[in-house]
């Protein structure tokens, strides 16, 4: 009974044969003499059971059985090597999975940045950002089915590593018509009494903290109408005309009809930062490669931000 049993080499050795139809030129093209090869071919037909080759003295032809075999021997070396290549890009880091959450107010600006910039540098990598709650972030970097995350704040966890990305001022929006769209310079002061619309301790609680600690600190009390939880409904509301909004730099990336964002003079100490969390056992090629372009990425925006400015 045939052993259906073969070496990549002889595969190779197989192929070279079946493509030149000659012994010689294929032996030429393996850079190995006539005889060595034949046997390998020889000790291949024997090893499968099945004549590959109709051999004369002045030609070479595949047989059925060849025809066939050399189809799925073709695809079969080359997925090896595929399978090396892949091999060799997983051990740079060119290649792989990240999952990253985040907070929903990082999807305005920031995540669009990220998945542009590993777009660009990293072709090989697939990247899944999801929105999640910041508590929802913590639990998923701690079971590992996050690799990164996104927060306002650092995420607290058992060796969780936190990377301050961002340091954003607050900005005003109005609606278009309010009186203090013709005020030159805006201060916090200027809130006092005014319809805000702010964030809720539910699910906006990180930022609603802020907000809470600058207005004890400047000594002034808004009329809050509405409390919401996203930075995205704050903005709505203020489109609709129902007051004013003190939200992250990066909200301005919301284009409303009826919304403009003023600068707001406010302690420099109140600002609404950005954090790259980064699950327990990450220290992979591919993630250390990730991390680095997502930080070159938004200080590279920042710096030229600040150059702008």
């Amino acid at each position: 009974m045939a052993q259906a049993s073969y070496d990549f080499f002889q595969l190779r050795f197989f192929i070279a044969v079946a493509e030149e139809l000659n012994f010689r030129r294929a032996a030429a093209r393996l850079n190995m003499t006539q005889p060595p090869l034949s046997r390998q071919i020889k000790l291949l037909e024997d090893r499968i059971g099945l004549t590959l080759f109709d051999r004369s003295n002045r030609s070479v032809r595949l047989t059925p059985a060849g025809v066939s075999f050399l189809k799925s021997a073709t695809d079969l070396m080359q997925r090896a090597e595929y399978a090396v290549l892949t091999a060799r890009q997983a051990e740079r880091g060119d290649v792989g999975n990240v999952v990253m959450g985040f907070v929903p107010s990082a999807s305005l600006h920031f995540v669009p940045q990220i998945a542009c910039a590993l777009k660009r540098v990293m072709p090989g990598v697939k990247f899944e950002p999801i929105e999640m709650m910041s508590y929802e972030i913590a639990e998923g970097l701690q079971s590992g089915k996050l690799d990164l995350g996104l927060t306002r704040s650092t995420a607290h966890g058992q060796e969780i590593e936190n990377i301050l990305l961002v340091r954003e001022p607050f900005m005003l929006a109005l609606p278009q018509d309010h009186p203090l769209c013709e005020k030159q310079d805006l201060s916090v002061r200027d809130l006092k009494g005014v319809d805000f619309v702010g964030y809720s301790s539910e699910r906006g609680g990180f930022l609603k903290d802020i907000h809470r600690a600058l207005f004890a600190t400047v000594g002034v009390t808004p009329e809050t109408v509405q409390e919401v939880s996203q930075t995205q409904t704050i903005v709505s509301l203020v489109n609709a005309g129902l007051g004013v909004g003190l939200v992250p730099q990066s909200a301005m990336a919301m284009r409303m009809e009826n919304v403009v964002f003023r600068s707001i003079d406010a302690p420099k100490e109140f600002n609404s930062t950005l954090y790259l969390n980064i699950a327990p056992n990450r220290g992979t090629p591919l993630n250390e490669k990730v991390r680095a372009t997502i930080l070159s990425a938004l200080q590279s925006e920042a710096a030229a931000r600040q150059g702008a400015a």
